[in-house]
């Protein structure tokens, strides 16, 4: 199973430097996203293959109404 973690709103697209990501196991993928998505729908359209979030900022909310949308979502 691959595991799939994406970085939000890292618009200075610092994560990718300051994160010990070459310590992950094979079988994870990293995405960056460099620009923050207002829309809730276009949130959930983007994260729904991914099952871990970082969120960088306080920028983008999580309430109820997404978070059942992203069934892969583990953390």
């Amino acid at each position: 199973m691959t595991i799939r973690i994406a970085v939000l709103d890292d618009y200075q697209d610092i994560a990718r430097r300051f994160g010990d990501w070459h310590r992950l196991p094979d079988g994870v993928e990293l995405t960056v996203f460099t620009d923050h998505v207002d829309d809730p729908e276009a949130l959930v359209a983007r994260l729904a293959p991914f099952t871990v979030v970082c969120a960088m900022r306080e920028r983008s909310p999580f309430p109820r109404a997404v978070l059942e949308r992203l069934p892969e979502l583990r953390l």
